[in-house]
């Protein structure tokens, strides 16, 4: 075998016959020809669709794990009333929503999902730096980041838009409208801002947006823990070290100890009645006959 191994690959194979001649003066393989290989388009792109294991993400909704950070942001810019840097938060938050696209389309490939993930983010950070009290006065509408990332000014209106299309197929589209749903549950309001009624009718579409999600999700689980087994164990093991014998020594020690306390109480209050008995006797043996004298 391994001086079939030394020999190089340039080398042809050839079949003797018994008397050791060539039956032919013909190699019976050719290297000159192109070798064949099958199906290397379908391999090529299988390999190229392969997800990194290091970016596995184990998350229930992928959109909303990989939108933690700028989620975030929209809480802390809602409870900020001091003015920032608007240049620096708007390279920071634009940093973190490449991010969040790099990220997002390594793990799902869906492209559209993704950039509609980005403009709901894009259009609730926008709203929560304008509802700020320096913000609503600032410059942060001609460098907000839907301009930036999607050449639109406003998307109070679209975003209810997309949410109108996406609820027709929400299994398909669960994982973007439980991003869509926190967003209006941080507090986003879009168009619906500077309307009459439009707290309530937001109220409306946000619940009915949330008994579409539970309906796929099902009921959460009332109980914190439902296959919780404790120590039952190691707690019945600790039950069958202790012998019985042990437990009945025990306790006729402690019975012991209980009846020799009670025992010297009683004979100490015992003796200290008698002294007493003893010693008031002859004085009222004397009184009682020299009463009888006198009569």
């Amino acid at each position: 075998m391994i001086k079939d191994m030394d020999y190089s690959q340039d080398d042809r194979t050839v079949i003797l016959n018994r008397s050791g001649e060539l039956p032919a003066r013909t190699p019976l393989t050719d290297f000159a020809a192109a070798p064949k290989m099958e199906r290397i388009e379908q391999r090529m792109v299988y390999a190229a669709r392969r997800h990194d294991a290091g970016n596995f993400n184990p998350s229930l909704n992928p959109l909303i794990s990989l939108a933690a950070t700028l989620l975030s942001e929209v809480v802390r810019l809602k409870n900020t009333y001091q003015a920032e840097d608007l240049h620096g938060l708007k390279e920071r938050l634009s940093s973190e929503i490449r991010l969040f696209e790099h990220q997002a389309l390594q793990d799902s490939g869906d492209s559209s999902e993704v950039m509609a993930a980005r403009y709901v983010l894009c259009t609730a950070i926008d709203e929560a730096v304008a509802t700020t009290p320096w913000g609503n006065e600032s410059a942060w509408s001609q460098m907000s980041l839907l301009s930036s990332f999607h050449n639109e000014t406003f998307g109070g209106e679209k975003f209810f838009q997309l949410l109108e299309r996406l609820s027709r197929n929400p299994v398909k589209h669960l994982h973007l409208l439980e991003l869509m749903y926190l967003c209006l549950s941080l507090g986003f309001e879009g168009k619906y801002r500077v309307m009459p009624r439009g707290t309530l009718e937001l109220e409306v579409i946000r619940d009915s947006l949330y008994r579409q999600i539970r309906q796929l999700r099902g009921d959460v689980p009332s109980e914190i823990s439902p296959h919780w087994q404790g120590l039952q164990g190691e707690r019945g093991q600790f039950v069958r070290a202790a012998p019985w014998w042990a437990v009945t020594l025990f306790t006729l020690m402690c019975l012991g100890v209980i009846y020799g306390g009670f025992s010297w109480v009683l004979r100490e209050q015992r003796q200290h009645v008698l002294q007493e008995f003893v010693q008031g006797s002859p004085a009222s043996l004397a009184d009682t006959t020299f009463r009888d004298d006198l009569q």
